[in-house]
């Protein structure tokens, strides 16, 4: 048997000062989409989240409240480790950058940069977002003030290590113009880093006093600093897998990334900072950068002022988990900003899911039930007309639109097929060619209808892999052999075996309360 090819792709590591917010189980939904998709093309996918728990931020939050900073980052750590259990989040891993795994791995890291030449120490004055855990000019200032937390930045004075950012102008010019053009996905989101890089880079301080901030991974050598928090928290994409250990095993079978799956706001660090701490280490760069937007709620930026952040570990208490995850990746588009609301859900639900897919897989179970004595017919001709459809038109531009992260489109596409077997059956009207003694036609379109549920719930199953399990079993079908399969097996036509006794079972979206 031939070796799998590897997929290996990140969320993130969120900042642990606070509990999960949508925003960031929208980056741990995407991952896991494209995770369980690969999954789906038979690749060894390798998928990894965390978070990152050092910087002034921290220290302060858990200072402020009267706690340990160690026992503060370890609880809020494990409320992320539980947002990604409860929201049926396939990860492999989960890294914190207080393990020491990461710390010893990271120190390397340092050393192998100091090596190249590309860290020094210097005094410097600058202008400090805590919220952002980096330094501003006045350039980045709107008013005065940083664009992302609307709050001025301290003045900070202090003899800091620097990384030679400004040395690897030309050799990321290089890498977006000729290496690898596709490096940020979508394109807006690389022209806007490319604009960046074509305004200069500055060298980039690395590192704190301990004087100021003793909540970070100790400098190599110099026990007066601790790493800047980016310097640290980037690392963790190759420190998870082993880099700079005894067992180096998983970074060489998974690394380089196929994919840090990131939101707008850190664009600039993902993009442009950590291919240039990569190249002055000698580790090959990631594939590629994928760049998601942001959510709105009720049309307004979430605010603690305005008092409408949603909490993601109530919304799955308010609504079924897969409705959930369905609304979001059918809504919220990946190359840009979407926005959430109870009525936008509620209609969502009800129509793609209550009336849409919830009820063509019990139109056509039931009609199994009454027509063909609660099996899968047998098929006496085959429909080559719905065959051409769904392999010629659906199948491809359902797949095209997985490969580019665009989910919203491949569930619109999904969603264009139930409507087209739905209009089969109001064309056919199988029971009236019941009533008039055909029921070699009824039982070829009933096959037909079957085995189109089956690539539904194969289409689905990334998003919503609970419901499209439940179809697959209500087929008679066993989920683990059908889903052991690859999709160029999965998708074949006429793949449905006669015979499979229906399990209609509960209705898969009943009516909201």
């Amino acid at each position: 048997m031939s070796q799998k090819q590897k997929y290996y792709l990140t969320t993130a590591i969120p900042y642990a000062n606070a509990d999960p917010h949508i925003g960031f189980a929208l980056e741990l939904l995407y991952t896991d989409i494209m995770a369980r998709y690969q999954r789906l093309l038979g690749k060894d996918v390798y998928f990894l989240t965390g978070t990152d728990e050092h910087g002034q931020k921290m220290y302060r939050t858990a200072t402020a409240l009267g706690v340990k900073v160690e026992d503060f980052a370890a609880e809020k750590s494990a409320r992320y480790l539980k947002l990604a259990d409860e929201w049926n989040v396939t990860n492999n891993d989960f890294i914190r950058t207080t393990e020491p795994r990461h710390e010893q791995s990271v120190q390397k890291f340092w050393n192998a940069s100091l090596k190249s030449g590309d860290i020094y120490k210097k005094s410097y004055t600058g202008l400090y977002c805590t919220g952002c855990e980096s330094f501003k000019t006045e350039k980045d200032l709107v008013d005065g003030k940083c664009s992302d937390h609307n709050k001025e930045p301290e003045e900070l004075s202090e003899e800091n290590y620097f990384f030679r950012l400004s040395k690897y102008q030309e050799p990321l010019k290089f890498l977006f113009e000729e290496a690898n053009p596709d490096f940020v996905y979508p394109p807006s989101r690389g022209k806007e880093m490319y604009n960046i890089l074509k305004n200069g880079l500055d060298d980039i301080s690395i590192s704190r006093s301990k004087e100021k901030l003793t909540w970070g991974v100790p400098v190599p050598d110099d026990d007066t600093q601790v790493m800047y928090v980016w310097f640290d928290a980037l690392t963790n994409y190759i420190t998870a897998l082993g880099w700079g250990s005894d067992d180096e095993t998983l970074f060489k079978k998974y690394w380089p990334a196929d994919a840090h799956v990131i939101g707008k706001e850190i664009n600039r660090f993902h993009s442009l900072l950590w291919p240039a701490m990569l190249m002055s280490a000698g580790v090959e760069l990631p594939k590629q950068i994928a760049v998601h937007g942001w959510m709105t709620v009720d049309g307004q930026k979430m605010s603690k002022t305005i008092g409408n952040v949603i909490d993601p570990l109530k919304l799955i208490e308010q609504y079924p988990l897969e409705a959930v995850r369905y609304f979001l990746a059918r809504e919220i588009p990946f190359n840009n900003d979407g926005d959430f609301s109870d009525t936008k859900f509620r209609d969502r639900y009800a129509g793609d899911l209550a009336n849409g897919l919830g009820n063509f897989t019990s139109r056509v179970l039931s009609m199994i039930e009454k027509y063909a004595e609660g099996v899968v017919p047998k098929v006496e001709n085959i429909n080559t007309d719905l065959n051409k459809y769904l392999n010629h038109d659906i199948w491809p531009a359902y797949t095209s639109a997985m490969d580019k992260w665009d989910f919203c489109t491949a569930l619109t596409i999904t969603n264009k097929f139930i409507t087209h077997c739905d209009q089969m059956i109001s064309d056919q009207q199988p029971w009236a060619m019941a009533k008039a003694g055909k029921m070699t036609e009824v039982s070829d379109l009933l096959y037909h209808l079957a085995e189109a549920l089956r690539h539904i719930a194969i289409m689905i199953w990334p998003v919503m892999p609970e419901t499209s399990e439940k179809i697959i079993t209500q087929l008679g079908l066993d989920t683990a052999i059908e889903f052991a399969k690859p999709l160029d097996e999965l998708n074949q036509w006429v793949d449905l075996t006669v015979g499979n006794k229906i399990n209609k079972g509960e209705i898969l979206f009943p009516r909201l309360t």
